[in-house]
């Protein structure tokens, strides 16, 4: 017995091994770091070992987030469309950063991977991690939104691709506007006249948030983009031009001429965002500028204002102010690795299941899409449809600058607006201070 118990360890061992090796030989792709799901697991394919493997990894881990059955509906659509078996793992957004870092420095990434835009993904580019897209996009580029892809483009390049933007929008409570009088301000000069007549009338004309620091840092980087215009401050975040001119200033003097005025009320600096949305779905604030996520907010069944608020661009400032340019944009996307043994077939899923994201959660109201898409508008929230028609012309965009610019160099941003705000420092100090983030 023991003699045939060990003749069958042996050919088990050999079997094994005979697996493992074929296992390899079929894995089409970069290595997923030991993270991988199993070839049947998580999109359902047959694990065939005839189709070529894609490994693809992505945030939307969670059978309780919304996106993810979109998420998988699309890999599984593209499964089928090119022939291919994706092996798709999610991890939570925060252990993410670290594991895709990790990854791609040691060349052990997926072929297809979520990450974030600009400064994020500059890494990867510059260590000739990522494929150029360039000359595989055909005329998927036509079906983009115009400018969507800027915060994915390094030297000219195209390295990542969209599928939804965010947008920052200027919300308007059209109830108190009309109780009290006041035109939906277009200009600069009307934004005061409507702060000055809110205030009277005991109002909180601008909704703001400013104890979690970036609510306020919204205010800030939307006037910059209107003094000084997105090509301008995406070239000062990037270390290209100087925060330290007048442009940037003036940007800072409005922002202090706003709070003087009482435009964020008393005390903005104690509220924080999640009570400042709640006091503006009550109905005690008369504006809020901030992303779209604000439609869901506003349209809750606890919300006093359903149905009243609309959606308009921030108002314009002087002659470099573009009613086409918004703050906003990709701040994530897909990208390829360039180790890809297939970039071509690579190309043509990561170019699909992108297209298909935008239409399908911008179609199940759970974001704003990056292509050119068509719906049944009937099915659309009317106050997403409004950002979504507002911004299907815009040229340039401006991102988050804390996206940008990440790390502590965006805690020192946001942390110089409120001081900005509270009168603990000039708006020249401010442009030198800002400066001295690209000195580093």
């Amino acid at each position: 017995m023991k003699r045939i118990s060990k003749k069958l360890l042996c050919l088990f061992a050999v079997l094994a091994l005979t697996v493992s090796v074929g296992g390899c030989k079929g894995s089409g792709g970069p290595s997923d770091g030991g993270e991988t799901t199993g070839p049947d697991e998580g999109t359902g394919g047959s694990g065939s070992t005839n189709k070529p493997v894609l490994k693809m990894w992505h945030i939307t881990p969670s059978d309780a987030e919304g996106n993810r059955t979109i998420l998988l509906n699309a890999i599984k659509a593209a499964e089928e469309k090119f022939n291919v078996k994706i092996e798709e793992t999610g991890t939570e957004n925060e252990q993410y950063k670290t594991k895709i870092k990790s990854a791609m420095a040691g060349n052990s990434g997926p072929d297809l991977f979520f990450t974030w835009a600009a400064g994020f993904s500059q890494p990867f580019v510059d260590g000739g991690k990522v494929l150029a897209l360039d000359e595989y996009l055909g005329d998927a580029k036509d079906r983009l939104l115009a400018g969507i892809t800027d915060n994915f483009t390094y030297n000219g390049k195209i390295y990542g691709l969209p599928y939804q933007m965010q947008v920052g929008a200027l919300f308007c409570n059209t109830e108190l506007f009309e109780k009290y009088g006041v035109k939906i301000p277009e200009t600069y000069e009307e934004l005061l006249t409507a702060v000055q007549t809110f205030k009277n009338n005991g109002v909180t004309p601008l909704i703001c948030g400013a104890k979690d620091l970036w609510p306020a840092m919204w205010y800030y980087d939307v006037i910059a983009l209107r003094t000084a215009g997105a090509q301008l401050c995406n070239d000062a975040l990037s270390g290209k031009e100087s925060f330290d001119r007048p442009e940037f200033i003036e940007a800072a003097k409005k922002l202090v001429e706003l709070t003087k005025a009482g435009a964020f009320g008393p005390n903005a600096m104690s509220v924080s965002w999640d009570n400042a949305q709640v006091d503006f779905a009550q109905g005690k604030g008369a504006m809020l500028f901030n992303g779209n996520w604000v439609t869901g907010n506003v349209n809750a069944e606890t919300s006093t204002v359903k149905g009243k608020i609309k959606a308009v661009r921030f108002p314009l400032i002087g002659d470099k102010s573009s009613k086409t340019e918004y703050f906003g944009g990709a701040g994530d996307g897909y990208m390829i690795n360039s180790a890809t043994k297939d970039p071509k077939l690579a190309a043509d899923v990561l170019i699909f299941i992108c297209e298909k994201l935008a239409h399908d959660m911008y179609e199940a109201n759970t974001g704003l899409p990056g292509w050119k898409v068509e719906v049944d508008e009937s099915k659309i929230n009317p106050l997403t449809q409004e950002i979504a028609a507002m911004t299907k012309e815009g040229t340039a965009w401006n991102l988050w600058w804390d996206v940008f610019l990440e790390g502590a160099a965006a805690d020192t941003h946001k942390n110089l607006v409120v001081e900005l705000m509270a009168g603990q420092i000039t708006p020249e100090d401010f442009a030198k201070e800002m400066q001295k983030l690209n000195q580093k």
